[in-house]
């Protein structure tokens, strides 16, 4: 089973490698721009506009896990995230950031079930702890997007965007180290 993990974790670690030019990392300091909506829209869009976030998360040893030997990530895949034209206002552009920092906000929620490990007397699995997560912030977008009427009402998408960035700060303990891009 070791083995078996370590070659899953090789594998993503090259899947990872190979699609990072489609991804772009959380970061504070890099917030969502429109240019970074590269997807198509599609014929049949029902939808004013997508963005495509993802918590990629992988163990080197997932029997004896830590924070030392996991990686845990939110990525903003542009090549599959798109808006309609005439659709790239600020508040629709609040709206989608808004959903990158909930999954930011998970990510790091991960990270912290991760580094308290060692304190549970019940411990789950690694892969168990990453389910938790992205149902979490499943739950949290669905929430999100039913209050802001899928990005049209500014009010809850301000309130929203105050109180992710909160929580953010709360767990500020738990970010990822900033990536550099690739050259």
């Amino acid at each position: 089973m070791k083995q078996f993990s370590i070659f899953l974790f090789f594998i993503f670690i090259n899947l990872y490698s190979f699609s990072q030019m489609d991804t772009i990392h959380w970061s504070s300091g890099k917030p969502l721009t429109w240019n970074d909506f590269k997807g198509d829209v599609p014929d049949t869009a029902t939808e004013n506009g997508t963005a495509e976030i993802k918590i990629l998360a992988s163990s080197k040893n997932e029997a004896k896990y830590s924070l030392s030997n996991c990686y845990v990530v939110t990525v903003f895949d542009w090549r599959n995230s798109w808006v309609k034209p005439k659709m790239d206002s600020d508040t629709y552009l609040q709206y989608f950031q808004v959903m990158f920092d909930i999954g930011e906000l998970y990510s790091r929620k991960l990270r912290k079930s991760i580094k308290e490990i060692k304190d549970d007397p019940y411990p789950v699995s690694f892969n168990e702890k990453c389910k938790a997560a992205q149902i979490g912030q499943m739950d949290r977008l669905k929430q999100f997007k039913k209050e802001s009427k899928n990005g049209t009402f500014e009010t809850a998408i301000t309130r929203w965007h105050e109180n992710v960035k909160t929580e953010l700060l709360e767990l500020d303990a738990f970010k990822q180290a900033p990536v550099k891009p690739a050259k």
